[in-house]
């Protein structure tokens, strides 16, 4: 383990007590001094062997006894999900073209509690981006080469002045500019900006009854108010998507929802699987379908042709060719996209929003884009660095051994993904 190369991904609240929160298992770690100082040597750059010299130095304890208390210390973080651990260091890839799209959350405040949300609170962040510091980075965007920007999380119009910014955004040129929202607070000034910015709107709907709905969305009458706001968009003109979170609670119900959407006149919807962080971690054993489960979705999903990433490709026969393990195992995030917290940080996708990505405070967007360290670490994945029974898969240079946030979420970025049939049922010939 000593050559093993650690990273620490998480925001540290210095004070009295240095405390971090881990979006992995939603629990607060307190770190001592020494701790601290091991955690801030997790750069990409340093063995633990090479971190353990460091701790004998600064705080004069003998070698065995640093080499004891390092190794144990970032053993305990790695379990618990904290830091990742690889073989080489990160190769910081300079002159990358920059992302297509960048999705921002631009407020973590929602007046919803659904049950599958990937924060814990829904409550303002503290020191949300101001409207102006939201400008400066859209123009530094813009003159970057960024095409394309989508806004949600929590609910974008608790924001104050968000039409504002959705407008300005729109002035300056982007080829897109999309919003994902519960719909809830829709009215009709609202529908008609739409229509006037020509934005790309997205409703999440859960459920093609408010029973449904609303028990999964956490209040009660947020069907009913998404649906009024979707009535509302389309009598503007505009053109409405629709996006459900396929849980336990509705998936016997997609093919329902699906046909109430068509009855609504809507004809782009696409489905998304749960992301198992905040509350999605929460109530995982109540929420989350079964790999085989979600096998039998995506076959229902291909047959409609109703959009599901989830390893659909494992419905085809698998490459012939062998895997290349020196090739890329990132995603399409950090190389294609990239996210923006509520106050300011780059990260690789919304999922990740726990990790201690870049401040666009202190950098530029481009400047981040190419020098974080989180960015650069995801991009520089490659799949021999996939564990467990997905570095003998078939279809691995397809996948690149699964969602990174997905396995991130179940402890470890590098490990084989829980929810990929292909993967389970390789797990079940071993036992």
């Amino acid at each position: 383990m000593q050559c093993k190369i650690p990273v620490f991904f998480l925001k540290i609240s210095k004070g009295k007590n240095n405390h971090m929160f881990n979006p992995v298992d939603n629990k607060e770690y307190l770190v001592n001094h020494i701790g601290y100082r091991i955690l801030e040597q997790c750069d990409g750059a340093h063995t633990i062997d090479e971190i353990s010299g460091i701790m004998e130095r600064d705080f004069e304890k003998a070698n065995t006894e640093a080499f004891a208390y390092t190794a144990t210390f970032l053993e305990k973080m790695h379990i618990a999900g904290i830091i990742a651990l690889r073989n080489k260091k990160i190769d910081y890839k300079k002159n990358f073209a920059p992302p297509l799209m960048v999705f921002w959350d631009i407020t973590g405040e929602c007046n919803l509690r659904c049950a599958h949300c990937y924060h814990l609170n829904g409550q303002l962040h503290e020191n949300e981006l101001s409207n102006e510091e939201i400008k400066c980075v859209l123009e530094e965007m813009l003159a970057f080469g960024v095409e394309n920007v989508a806004f949600s999380r929590g609910e974008p119009f608790l924001r104050k002045n968000f039409l504002e910014i959705a407008s300005y955004t729109r002035s300056l040129g982007f080829k897109s500019v999309n919003i994902a929202t519960n719909g809830t607070l829709i009215d009709r000034e609202i529908a008609r900006q739409f229509k006037l910015k020509n934005f790309n709107v997205q409703v999440s709907i859960d459920g093609d009854v408010a029973e449904i709905h609303d028990s999964i969305r956490g209040v009660q009458g947020a069907f009913n108010q998404a649906i009024y706001g979707i009535k509302l968009l389309q009598e503007e003109g505009n053109d409405v998507s629709v996006c459900t979170t396929v849980t336990k609670l509705n998936v016997d119900r997609i093919s329902n929802i699906k046909q109430f959407i068509q009855n609504l006149g809507i004809k782009n919807y696409r489905v998304q699987d749960l992301m198992p962080i905040g509350r999605g971690k929460k109530n995982l054993k109540e929420l989350r379908l079964s790999p085989r489960r979600l096998k039998d979705l995506v076959e229902y999903l291909e047959s409609k042709k109703i959009p599901l990433s989830s390893y659909s490709f494992t419905l085809q026969p698998p490459p012939t060719e062998p895997v290349n393990y020196c090739k890329s195992g990132t995603c399409s995030a950090v190389t294609y996209s990239c996210s923006i917290t509520p106050e300011g940080k780059v990260v690789p996708c919304t999922h990740l929003w726990g990790m201690n990505g870049e401040s666009l405070r202190k950098h530029t967007f481009q400047w981040i884009w190419e020098n974080s360290m989180i960015l650069n670490y995801f991009r520089d994945i490659i799949l021999n660095d996939i564990k467990g029974v997905y570095l003998d898969c078939k279809w691995l240079s397809l996948c690149h051994g699964g969602c990174k946030a997905e396995n991130y979420a179940n402890g470890d970025i590098f490990d084989s993904n829980f929810i990929c049939w292909i993967a389970d049922e390789m797990r079940q010939t071993l036992l």
